[in-house]
């Protein structure tokens, strides 16, 4: 193995000076750039927290696919570039989901829901095991939110806040994890009536 000497004489193998140097230079970018691409992309975006995340992000693809650190290279520039477009993309897939809430919004409300013990009364044993295994079986945020909605029949507000997500994310969540259930249960719904 081919060594190196650092200045105080200590012996460094190669291959971990190697394997560390993307990581020192990203973090590197983070100390002198971090803070004004979080003021940036916050600006963008309306929300510190969501640029946080976002500026994070654009550190894991710099880690992974960052530009070669020349002397001609305007790494400034390419992380600007990089997080503009992450922020973009963040607002499109915001607007989308907006959209689609507001489509579907009459689907969301859950207006007077029977107790859950009156609803599984109603079915025959095997529906509702097949309705506890398709709550079941949801993704755990789809899970959590789908149970805090119409078993607990809290308010998007408060769900928010209980899985630590915003109402926008919360309803989301809902709404997938009750597409999902109406999809998978069709059959029970047709044999047994609606749920």
């Amino acid at each position: 193995m081919r060594t190196k000497e650092k200045a105080d004489g200590e012996v460094v193998p190669r291959r971990m000076t190697i394997a560390a140097e993307p990581e020192r230079q990203v973090n590197d970018w983070s100390e002198r750039y971090g803070g004004e691409l979080r003021r940036h992309v916050a600006a963008m975006v309306g929300n510190a927290e969501e640029a946080r995340d976002i500026v994070q992000d654009l550190w894991v693809t710099a880690l992974r696919a960052r530009p070669e650190a020349g002397a001609g290279a305007n790494i400034r520039a390419w992380l600007y570039r990089v997080a503009t477009h992450r922020a973009l993309d963040h607002l499109a897939m915001r607007r989308r989901r907006s959209e689609l809430l507001a489509a579907h919004a009459g689907e969301l409300e859950s207006g007077a829901l029977p107790a859950t013990d009156a609803v599984l009364s109603r079915l025959s044993e095997a529906a509702a095991a097949r309705v506890r295994k398709g709550v079941a079986e949801l993704p755990r945020r789809q899970r959590d939110a789908v149970w805090l909605r119409w078993i607990e029949q809290l308010d998007y507000a408060t769900i928010a806040r209980r899985m630590n997500s915003s109402p926008e994310a919360a309803r989301a969540n809902v709404y997938q994890g009750m597409k999902k259930l109406r999809r998978d249960l069709a059959e029970v719904w047709r044999k047994e009536g609606p749920i």
